[in-house]
């Protein structure tokens, strides 16, 4: 492991490196099959773009953005982050990208959000998540709800994906409701 900053038992995080954005990170937001859910990605990715992205998060406190490892072989396989991070009412955004389609985003997935929801509610010690997903994936509603995030907000055929518009669905997750799932859970 290279500089972990949260370990967990398939993956560890860490701080994101030039490495990593030379390598394949900058083609995963190109991809249609990675980018098919993203509501942001429209735009083909460069190597350019990328180190500009890594470069402004570098410094950033309203962003923390971390590489995604396999602990057995350091290789890189996504990225996560907890973004518009809002310190004084202590609420941030959850996000996360397994890039390798090779991993999927099964067990890593979930394995992603559990450290960041470690990172978020007891190193940074946010108080609220909220999370965002369009209405046409299968994956992260699944995530959302073995998770505790609590549906929201919906807005109706508010993202063009796939050739059609779709519903955006936000989801929020309580430090409570995190720490009380937790508590009845071990």
């Amino acid at each position: 492991m290279k500089n972990a900053y949260e370990i967990g038992n398939l993956i560890y995080l860490r701080a994101p490196t030039l490495e990593d954005v030379e390598g394949d990170w900058y083609q995963w937001f190109s991809d249609p099959q990675t980018t098919q859910f993203l509501v942001d990605r429209y735009w083909p990715n460069t190597v350019e773009s990328q180190i500009e992205f890594y470069e402004s998060t570098k410094k950033s406190k309203e962003r923390l953005v971390l590489s995604v490892c396999l602990i057995d072989n350091d290789e890189h396989v996504g990225v996560c982050n907890l973004s518009f991070i809002n310190w004084v009412h202590r609420h941030a955004d959850v996000a996360f990208v397994v890039g390798n389609e090779k991993h999927g985003s099964g067990a890593i997935g979930v394995e992603i959000m559990t450290l960041l929801l470690r990172i978020a509610f007891n190193r940074l010690n946010l108080i609220n998540l909220r999370a965002s997903h369009l209405a046409s994936n299968p994956y992260t509603p699944l995530i959302m709800k073995m998770f505790g995030f609590k549906q929201v907000a919906r807005f109706e055929e508010f993202c063009f994906s796939q050739g059609e518009y779709v519903d955006l669905i936000f989801s929020q997750l309580s430090r409570k409701d995190w720490i009380n799932r937790n508590i009845v859970s071990t």
